[in-house]
């Protein structure tokens, strides 16, 4: 049956061989092939990958992403942005950034079609609610990846959503013509300054059911705007659901037990696997860990993608990543490994 889908509105104011590591064999690695390239949109390049022995890929759900390693010491984290349904290969979008810290920079120069390249399987840390309530996604730039992957899902399935999507020009909206023809309600904001994209963020909220899952993804100032004029609105804090691709600059003193910024050794005690360590000042507690023999498994190793996400079980949480809300946070029940410490002498992981 065909879906009913409301008109767009739009708001105007040759390369080295890829490393491929020693286990690009092993069960927990996938050693695919670039089908395909072409120009997105302004910066923005898009890849498909399959299997090298032309077998189905691991499943996936939509706000997944795919852990590449590009090279040694240089892994990156791309969103999946086909379908899941579509088990042939996995499509990835990566935008050039001008200050790129390696990983844009080279899938852009050194990644052609016929290129091989080691990932893991595709993990999730931004999944769909599964329920029949209406989504609003919320994308700017480059984060409109795992949210084209939801509102084509969401299409797929005859599900009702409503997709802002900001960009800075026509020219820089990756998918902007597949999102017009699948999304039930599309808005395109460009062009905005900071201002204008937060008037036009609380305006998007204020004509939503606040009942509504709420997705966000983009940079961090977008993330903080997006969540700010949510809780003004209405929204609980458990509808809210982000994904930034890059972490923030500075973690704000305030957001941090006590104002505390200062690292201090403490014992770490990973409660199921009986391991006991101290993890030092400079030191992650997925580094520490691994050091005493136990891996915790992480994606972007800098707070922002919550896959490595952990329960505490004893000890007060000092956070610092971008993925917890404030009740998450108070709660002290979690914490992410990969950037977070403890504030006190001892904490107790269920790990």
């Amino acid at each position: 049956m065909p879906i009913a889908h409301a008109p767009p509105s739009v708001f105007l104011p040759r390369s080295p061989a890829p490393f491929l590591p020693s286990h690009a064999h092993d069960a927990t690695q996938l050693c695919l092939r670039v089908a395909a390239v072409r120009e997105l949109a302004a910066d923005i390049r898009l890849f498909e990958l399959v299997h090298t022995d032309g077998q189905a890929l691991p499943e996936w759900s939509a706000g997944a992403h795919l852990r590449l390693q590009l090279a040694p010491g240089l892994a990156r984290s791309y969103s999946l942005c086909n379908t899941p349904s579509q088990r042939d290969r996995y499509v990835i979008a990566v935008k050039r950034e001008p200050a790129s810290r390696g990983g844009s920079a080279w899938m852009h120069e050194q990644v052609e079609e016929g290129s091989l390249l080691s990932a893991s399987a595709p993990a999730n840390a931004f999944p769909l609610v599964a329920d029949a309530r209406a989504p609003v996604l919320l994308a700017a730039g480059i984060g409109i990846t795992p949210l084209y992957a939801m509102a084509a899902e969401l299409a797929q399935e005859g599900r009702r959503h409503r997709l802002h999507y900001f960009a800075r020009s026509l020219a820089h909206a990756a998918f902007f013509h597949e999102l017009a023809g699948i999304s039930h309600g599309l808005s395109l904001h460009l062009g905005l300054d900071g201002p204008e994209t937060g008037a036009a963020i609380a305006a998007a909220l204020a004509a939503s059911p606040c009942s509504s899952p709420l997705y966000v993804c983009g940079p961090a100032p977008f993330i903080d705007a997006a969540r700010r004029h949510a809780r003004q609105s209405g929204w609980r804090e458990d509808d809210i659901h982000i994904e930034l691709f890059s972490a923030p600059a500075v973690v704000a003193a305030a957001a941090l037990p006590d104002a505390a910024t200062e690292d201090t050794v403490f014992e770490l005690v990973l409660q199921r696997s009986g391991v006991r360590c101290m993890v030092q000042p400079g030191q992650s507690i997925v580094a520490a860990a691994a050091l005493a023999g136990v891996e915790i498994g992480t994606s972007c190793g800098e707070g922002f993608c919550g896959s490595c996400e952990s329960t505490v079980l004893e000890g007060q949480p000092l956070h610092r990543d971008s993925v917890l809300g404030a009740a998450a946070r108070a709660g002290g029940r979690t914490l992410m490994p990969c950037v977070s410490r403890c504030a006190g002498a001892r904490l107790v992981l269920d790990r």
